[in-house]
């Protein structure tokens, strides 16, 4: 049962999009940003192509509606508002989000060699409620159907359709191209990460997530999103994740290239192609002055663990201070490492923040042999970073019963 006068209530409430947009804004992810191509220059941009299957299409997820935009802004309608009549804003859609139909390929390029600077939107489309699966079989178009959600797998995990070939058509233009994504599950983006100076990684950013991409690609907001996945290589290097148990994969450290065959993967590495909690700004941070409250604990102390943090840049900026651990022996096989906290912080240039977090001995537990949860006496390590990859600060406690 749905109230009518509540729902007129509540629906598009000018709160809720607000919301909505401040989410998408610290969400997005800044993956490379090569020579610091972002933020663009609002006022020297005299004209921009938007170009790609999602350009000019809202995408939500699952079990929404976006036929016809009929709710939300896109990208294209977010950089259009955000900059004005100072700059000349030109579209192409260039080709479907999984067909392999390239007639729209010149109109495409076209608008990018007519342009100062490409911004490309590739990505897929989640579970609506029309088209594969829902509706008429008459809208399961094969040049665009639900190529994410419930019950849409995959078995590549590749762009779709000729997403990548045109925008490697786009590149040979020699124009600085952004590229962003918004789909709904992990890409691996080898070529792109290779080739495209400045990556955003958006995901599904909701009914004002164009707006929110305008306002970061144009400085208007600094992103301060981070991956809450791993993003793997290819398909070959699944299953990829940080929190993994002790193996022998990657145990002799000798990755491979095409011109130089290695071990554990001869012709590539295990590593992620981004790890988990990863994501850039547009200024820098610093970590400094780890320090715990006790080295040596028991069952009823609670652990301080402190740092500085300093925005060394010249852009005000959020960075999240993320908190690791490892046991260092244990009974069973446990991860290598945990995430137990993580810190959004605000800094302008220059300043310095404190940051603290509050560590409980249930959050070194595991579930023994028996299959009770329990905080093992021994040594761990504390590890604060700005991703699993990129630890910065260590230290080591002690707990005892």
């Amino acid at each position: 049962y749905a109230s009518p006068e509540i729902s007129r209530q509540v629906v598009g409430k000018a709160s809720h999009k607000q919301l909505s947009q401040r989410i998408a804004e610290e969400s997005v992810i800044l993956l490379k940003n090569e020579s610091s191509l972002l933020p663009l220059n609002r006022s020297s941009l005299k004209s921009v192509a938007v170009i790609g299957p999602n350009a000019d299409q809202v995408q939500y997820g699952d079990y929404s509606y976006t036929k016809g935009n009929l709710s939300g802004v896109t990208v294209l309608q977010g950089i259009k508002e955000f900059v004005g009549k100072g700059t000349t804003v030109r579209y192409a859609k260039g080709c479907s989000i999984s067909g392999e139909c390239k007639d729209g390929f010149g109109e495409a390029l076209d608008a990018a060699n007519k342009s100062d600077l490409i911004v490309f939107v590739m990505g897929e489309t989640s579970s609506t409620l029309s088209g594969i699966g829902w509706g008429d079989e008459s809208t399961n178009k094969a040049d665009d159907p639900n190529t994410c959600g419930e019950g849409f797998d995959v078995t590549d995990l590749n762009p779709y359709g000729v997403q990548r070939e045109l925008l490697q058509e786009i590149y040979k233009t020699g124009k600085p191209v952004v590229l962003v994504l918004v789909h709904g599950r992990p890409w691996s983006i080898t070529w792109e990460k290779a080739h495209i100076p400045a990556i955003l990684e958006a995901w599904y950013p909701g009914e004002k997530g164009g707006t929110a991409i305008a306002r970061i690609l144009f400085g208007e907001v600094n992103p301060s999103g981070r991956l809450s996945v791993s993003i793997p290589q290819s398909v070959g290097h699944v299953p990829v994740f940080y929190n993994h148990k002790p193996s022998g994969r990657g145990f002799y450290h000798s990755p491979g290239t095409k011109e130089k065959p290695g071990r554990d993967y001869v012709f590539s590495s295990p590593d992620p192609l981004f790890p988990f909690g990863y994501g850039l700004s547009y200024t820098t941070f610093e970590y400094s002055g780890l320090q715990v409250s006790k080295k040596r604990f028991g069952p009823d102390d609670k652990i301080q663990v402190s740092l500085d943090v300093t925005n060394t840049g010249k852009r005000a900026g959020k960075e999240v201070v993320q908190l690791y651990v490892r046991d260092l022996i244990s009974s069973v096989s446990i991860p290598v490492k945990q995430l137990i906290g993580f810190a959004k912080e605000e800094l302008v240039p220059g300043e310095t923040k404190r940051v603290t977090f509050q560590v409980s001995p249930d959050e070194l537990g595991l579930w023994n042999e028996n299959m009770q949860y329990v905080t093992e006496p021994g040594e761990f390590e504390l590890m604060v970073g700005r991703s699993a990859e990129d630890i910065l600060l260590k230290e080591k406690i002690e707990y005892m019963e």
